[in-house]
């Protein structure tokens, strides 16, 4: 083998080694909340699960926690629960020693179900 054929073979490999790198990464980061998510999960569960992503993504007002905590939750309009999260964002989040309490919160500060 000439030195040009070695050098297209490994560049080759090198390349494909970085395809699958990319993708598994992009799989992984993707995968985590719809994995969280199935039919047959409870709220209490995927918030436990999924707290730290959740409490993030409402600090930053969205995301694809509070999308699924929304759908967990009966809520239709993801956006402005979303914005509800951020607003409210102490209110929730302050003082939580499990993170399931964040549910009862959500409630009453939250969710169009309010008392």
């Amino acid at each position: 083998m000439n030195k040009f054929s070695k050098t297209l073979i490994i560049s080759s490999f090198l390349a494909s080694l970085s395809a699958c790198t990319a993708f598994t990464e992009i799989s992984s980061s993707t995968s985590s909340t719809s994995d969280a998510v199935t039919p047959d999960i409870t709220l209490n569960e995927f918030v436990n699960k999924r707290y730290v992503a959740i409490r993030q993504d409402a600090a930053n007002g969205s995301g694809e926690n509070l999308d699924a905590l929304a759908q967990l939750l009966g809520e239709s309009d993801k956006n402005a629960f979303a914005i509800k999260m951020k607003t409210n964002f102490d209110t929730i989040f302050m003082d939580i020693e499990e993170p399931s309490e964040i549910i009862s919160r959500i409630e009453s500060q939250v969710t169009s179900k309010k008392g």
